[in-house]
């Protein structure tokens, strides 16, 4: 299975900086693209300024994030159907900081898992534990329970794992750690999809830099790399999808 990389811009970037960030990347991006799947998810104010900066260069367009419902009295926010509009076919759904700052719940994250299904996204549902989680070894348990409550049965997208203590800290999950929540997480998915050949891709996003990217993609389960602050330099997020693939220069 191809492995992928997405940026996730979060809240930043005018119209000038997010034009030039994403000509930089799509202008040196062909070597990857031949080998990994590609996605920027810009803030929604520059996703249509953008796509035509993506289009033929293999890189998808992504949001960081969808109403569970189709259309209505909903101010400031985004639905799946004006996200496909644009282009977009990816989305995060239940990152840690939506989960934080918004509220959102599982139940709520499922909807617009549901949702976004429906019309046409793939939904990249983000669990994760906390330091204090971490620390009392409720952290298996409480992603088993995100899987199970955010994921439809007929869930058709990709998961990305974010160990909460270590975003924005600089400090990257050791591979040992990462190797036992993949793990898990694969067998969750297995038990709760109902599948037994394969899950879908998991991604690890949490604090990762581009001299570490290779160690992380190489660890089994990885199915790929969640970028925050590193995808705002063209220079850091091509340095971590070109690691470990021998051909990109």
């Amino acid at each position: 299975m191809r492995q992928m990389i997405m940026g996730n811009w979060k809240m930043h970037g005018l119209r000038g900086r997010g034009s030039e960030l994403a000509t930089e990347i799509a202008d040196a991006i062909g070597p990857v693209v031949a080998q990994r799947d590609v996605v920027l998810a810009p803030p929604f104010t520059l996703t249509a300024l953008i796509a035509p900066i993506l289009q033929s260069t293999g890189i998808g367009l992504g949001a960081q994030d969808c109403h569970a419902e189709a259309e209505g009295a909903y101010t400031g926010d985004i639905s799946a159907p004006m996200l496909t509009d644009l282009g977009v076919r990816h989305v995060l759904l239940g990152h840690s900081e939506r989960r934080e700052h918004h509220h959102e719940d599982n139940a709520l994250i499922r909807r617009k898992a549901v949702t976004a299904q429906k019309f046409g996204l793939c939904p990249v549902i983000c669990v994760g534990e906390s330091a204090t989680q971490k620390r009392d070894g409720q952290a298996e348990a409480w992603l088993t329970r995100q899987i199970v409550e955010c994921l439809p049965r007929s869930f058709q997208g990709i998961v990305a794992y974010e160990p909460i203590w270590a975003i924005g800290t600089g400090k990257a999950a050791t591979e040992q750690d990462i190797e036992s929540r993949m793990t898990l997480i694969h067998e969750v998915l297995r038990r709760h999809l109902e599948t037994d050949d394969k899950t879908p891709r998991v991604l690890y996003g949490g604090s990762v830099k581009p001299e570490d990217a290779a160690s992380i993609l190489a660890v089994s389960g990885v199915g790929g790399v969640l970028v925050g602050g590193a995808s705002l330099s063209a220079e850091s997020f091509l340095g971590i999808a070109k690691a470990g693939l021998s051909s990109a220069s």
